[in-house]
């Protein structure tokens, strides 16, 4: 097979384009039914004052510039359609209709009988343009605005974009200034340029036949009246009538109390009602329904205009014994399943199944739609009322049920084919939903034979009538599936295989992560990696392919294609230059502002032991005791940040540190006759005890030998070492140990010193004080404490003895929020984020929160063998005030994350110092609250066959952070685990803010829609 460039969802300019998968359909359709009006969006609004169309038409022009898609054509070049993106031209030419009324009487009835008349005007995709406008003024109840867009150009989610870009630019025009839109990263030709790389990877084939094999094991069509359908979504122009009406208030509040009580979302229970009313009709007790998803798989989609919506069908089963609340967890289920394919383009699903029957058939002809995409921003003041879309006398589907949700109630619209139903059917199916969601909602424990046998007699009201027999046994055409043929590019299959090795614990349900499962624009943290992850995996990469790749660049583009370019470009680089003087380890190095402030908090005696980092390893077998204390010596002596010591300039007012102090010291001792108070005070003693900064060496180890295990000691002072260097001890000291065992010279990297890793004078290092000031103003404002439920008053000096607790998510609830932070493009560690904020707030009422976060630091090439303390703190802003909903507020803290880490190298100090100037030792500065993240349980390297190892406890607790919090991905779990100060906090406390915690998980999986601070 050839390599093919898989592109990343970049801007390219590009004036030519394929269609995406979902426009391709809707092309189709046009082509095969010339003059279809199915696919017009037509919307009328009532203006709250008198239109100014000059001003109108510069706002439209300005938002047809913005909108590429908005000035886009179709043609077909070379025997294949494409998009052609019209010039700035086409942009200026965006025509306004208008229609002076004067005194004309009933001009309401005129405005609606004229806006239908334009709703159902065809459109040309080929000459374009694909949007009108006409204006109606002088009608006594207020000037009209009618905009019809073609569906090919926008979907549900991009009216609310449009509507907010127009009545910015409108008002702008009205107040004489030049229209002051933002502009987009990426254009829709680039969205489309992206699918299709996406569905070329080669194991889409099998992706596709796996899916299409499921859902052959359901009856595809809903016969809901005794006659065969077409087997398929009417394609073309299907005459078709709609009925409104409104879930009562009541029904939604039981129904959203219901909802969080089977920890489901409107959305299953929604359509759970919906599924019964289809059983009813038709008989059936399994089917297939089609259900629309917004398919915005990327950040920088959210603001663009644009057709994104995929059909994905559900299978939907049934039994009359089972209760609705049983019926809505069957229902939740499929749903979930179902989100592994929602990529899956519908034609190519389509079309695979009607392979395997062998006929040109469909999989559905009933829809389902729960729309609940943010509704536009109005302007200020307020221009015109909601607006409102017309019918255009077609049908999409035989049957489509579209609700949508707003603050305290539902709407729906039934759309049907009149040639296949009774003019009565959208009022028949409205009735019969809204009978059985109310009485589902207020009794959720009876059957679905009890709730069927609520509607009316169905036959009765079929009784007398007949469809048009002139369409009844017409089926579509569907267009062949095509399945682009291609592979990733040399370095996108070096990324993917680093992400699928770096992932293997990320599954979605029993499935390991594949590089099948993977395409160009999947992002790293959607499959809940995180920064520490990112950089084991960074390292990888440079030991697999020679390429070091920044972490900061990295996190710019962290997908599959991005560190692809990363890694072709370093691959194109030219060789860094090697040798040059080894550091001299009686010279001097300036200090890391990190070192600094670790030298200054080991002048205050109570906070010294939080900064000593001790790992107790417990060992289980046959040891080689001499092997073991050789190794440990070799190991700890060979790393120059060990042997550092440090002295402060006074003159220059700098702390220096030199690395010629002697190798730590090795202890052996027999512990056979120590008790257990003994052995745990010899412990502490070893793990907590601070060190001399002025003399070193920073690090010391212990053996005790005992009769059943042996206990390895290793501590370090914090401003030599980090959670990443214990782990390279742990490794190196097991690689010792064995080739002191085989008599052969241990394999190790060569030492690092930590002025080779020291990014101070890197060039990124020149914009720090920029980018530090950027950060200040992204905290202006924010309460440099957090309230928390404390047992007990701070006293003078922060106190460091600690304890823990911890408390796992389980399988099903890991599970869903994991869906959820890869449908909204966020990680777990994010979400936690938001969790703990709500938490808290429910218990203080605060609603702006700092956080403490970690960077590894591991900037440069030679940092991955590096022993020492790169660490860099970064402060999260979690901002929940305004009463945002679980997707806003995720939302938000997946920008200032975005923040935290492209500025990841701003020193703490930097922040500290402007935004907490008058900090105490009370506390930490800035926040009490410390948030991190974990790949696993950590555990040391093996030693050799048949000896166990693991890490130990540390007893007692020392901690920098009045709460800390750190969430670790397991395989099919997420631990949270919480250290906290006994001084202030007592055991009960932080058991139940950890139970509070998985509660708040359950409401935002529930429906990330819902209030975050809602219950609080």
């Amino acid at each position: 097979m050839t390599n093919s460039t898989l592109p990343a969802l970049t801007r390219s300019g590009a004036r030519v384009a394929p269609l995406s998968f979902a426009q391709e359909r809707l092309w189709f359709i046009d082509a095969t039914t010339p003059g279809s009006v199915t696919y017009n969006v037509p919307m009328l609004m009532n203006w709250r004052g008198r239109a100014e169309p000059e001003a109108l038409r510069a706002a439209l022009t300005a938002v047809v510039a913005k909108h590429e898609i908005l000035r886009t054509t179709y043609q077909v070049r070379n025997g294949q359609p494409v998009q052609v993106v019209g010039d700035a031209e086409a942009a200026e030419a965006a025509e306004i209709e208008v229609i002076e009324l004067g005194g004309v009487t009933e001009a309401g009835q005129r405005i609606r009988a004229e806006a239908e008349e334009r709703a159902a005007k065809p459109f040309d995709l080929a000459a374009g343009p694909l949007l009108r406008c006409t204006v109606w003024r002088g009608a006594p109840s207020g000037d009209a605005l009618l905009l019809v867009i073609h569906h090919i150009a926008v979907d549900g989610w991009s009216i609310a974009v449009l509507l907010e870009d127009l009545g910015k630019a409108y008002q702008d025009a009205i107040e004489g200034r030049p229209a002051s839109l933002p502009g987009l990263d990426v254009q829709y030709a680039d969205f489309a340029v992206w699918d299709r790389a996406a569905g070329a990877d080669p194991e889409l084939r099998q992706r596709v036949a796996d899916r299409a094999a499921d859902l052959l094991t359901v009856p595809g069509g809903v016969n809901l009246t005794g006659r065969r359908g077409r087997a398929g979504s009417p394609e073309g122009s299907v005459p078709g009538a709609q009925h409104t009406f409104t879930v009562p208030g009541p029904v939604v509040a039981n129904l959203r109390e219901l909802a969080k009580t089977l920890r489901a979302t409107p959305y299953v229970l929604l359509f759970a009602a919906f599924q019964l009313v289809l059983r009813r009709w038709s008989g059936q007790p399994e089917f297939l329904v089609g259900t629309l998803a917004a398919n915005r798989p990327h950040p920088d989609l959210e603001k663009l205009a644009g057709f994104f919506v995929n059909t994905v069908p559900l299978k939907c089963r049934s039994e009359t014994d089972w209760t609705f609340a049983e019926l809505c967890g069957h229902t939740r289920k499929e749903a979930f399943r179902s989100l592994t394919y929602q990529r899956i383009p519908f034609n190519q699903l389509t079309a695979e199944v009607a392979a395997a029957k062998g006929a040109r058939v469909g999989l559905v002809d009933v829809g389902f739609a729960l729309q609940n995409v943010p509704a536009p921003k109005p302007p200020a003041p307020e221009l015109w009322t909601p607006p409102v879309q017309l019918p255009t006398g077609t049908a999409k589907f035989d049957l489509l049920l579209l609700l949508e949700e707003a603050q305290d109630e539902i709407t729906g619209m039934v759309e049907f084919a009149t040639d296949r139903h009774p003019g009565g059917m959208g009022r028949f199916v409205g009735d019969d939903f809204l009978a059985v969601l109310t009485k589902a909602v207020a009794e959720p424990g009876g059957t679905v034979r009890d709730l069927l046998a609520g509607i009316d007699d169905v036959d009765g009201r079929l009784a007398g009538w007949e469809p048009d027999p002139e369409d009844v046994e017409k089926e579509p055409e569907w267009p062949p599936a095509e399945v682009w043929r291609g592979e990733f590019t040399e370095e996108q299959r070096w990324a993917a295989d680093l992400f699928v090795d770096v992932l293997p614990k990320v599954a979605k349900g029993d499935l390991t992560l594949t590089v099948a499962d993977l395409v160009p624009e999947t992002n790293f943290f959607s499959l809940s990696g995180h920064s520490l992850l990112a950089v084991h995996m960074l390292s990888e990469a440079q030991r697999r392919h020679g390429v070091w790749v920044p972490p900061a660049d990295f996190l710019a583009d962290p997908t599959v294609a991005g560190l692809g370019r990363l890694l072709a470009a370093g691959a194109d680089a030219p060789a860094e230059k090697t040798g040059g003087a080894a550091p001299d380890p009686a010279d001097r190095y300036p200090a890391t502002s990190v070192q600094q402030r670790f030298w200054f908090l080991d002048r205050i005696a109570g906070l010294r032991s939080a900064y000593v980092l001790p790992m107790v390893i417990e060992l289980r077998g046959a040891i080689d005791q001499d092997a073991l204390r050789r190794a440990i010596q070799q190991v700890l002596g060979r790393h120059p940040a060990l042997r550092s010591r440090f002295e402060l300039d006074r003159k220059l007012r700098r702390l220096f540190y030199r690395t010629d102090s002697p190798p730590p010291e090795i202890m052996v001792s027999d512990g056979e006759r120590w008790d257990d108070a003994r052995l745990e005070a010899r412990l502490a003693k070893v793990s907590w005890d601070g060190f001399d900064l002025a003399t070193g060496p920073l690090a010391r180890a212990e053996v005790i030998t005992r009769k059943d295990r042996t206990l390895v000691v290793v501590s370090a002072h914090h401003i030599v070492n980090d959670g990443w260097s214990q782990q390279i001890l742990s490794e190196q000291l097991a690689e010792a140990y064995r080739a002191e065992r085989e008599g052969r010279p241990a394999e190790l990297p060569a030492p690092v010193h930590p002025s080779q890793v020291d990014g101070s004078n890197s060039p990124a290092a020149a914009s720090r004080e920029e980018r530090a000031a950027v950060r200040v103003s992204e905290l202006d404002g924010a309460p440099t404490d957090v309230l928390l439920p404390y047992d007990r008053q701070r006293t003078n000096t922060q106190p460091t003895l600690g304890a823990s607790r911890r408390v796992n998510l389980g399988e099903e609830l890991t599970a869903r929020l994991r869906e959820v932070c890869g449908e909204l493009g966020c990680t777990t560690f994010m979400a936690t984020a938001a969790l703990l904020a709500s938490t808290l707030g429910g218990r203080s009422g605060q609603r702006d929160f700092l956080f403490a976060i970690p960077w590894v630091g591991r900037d440069a090439p030679e940092s991955a063998n590096a022993v020492g303390m790169f660490v860099n703190t970064l402060v999260l802003r979690v901002d929940s005030s305004g009463e945002p909903t679980w997707r806003e507020l995720l939302g938000r803290v997946r920008e200032a994350s975005v923040s935290c880490y492209r500025n990841a190298d701003v020193p703490f100090d930097a922040i500290a110092s402007a935004v907490h100037p008058d900090r105490g030792l009370d506390r930490p500065p800035v926040t009490p609250v410390y948030l991190a993240s974990a790949d696993g349980v950590p555990s040391p390297a093996e030693l050799s066959p048949g000896i166990e190892a693991r890490y130990l406890p540390l007893r007692p607790l020392h901690v920098k952070y009045e709460f800390e919090l750190t969430v670790t991905e397991l395989a099919d779990d997420l631990l949270l685990s919480a250290s906290y100060l006994t001084d202030l906090f007592d055991e009960d406390t932080i058991t139940d803010l950890l139970a509070a915690l998985v509660t708040k998980a359950m409401n935002l999986t529930a429906d990330p829609d819902a209030k975050a601070n809602k219950g609080n």
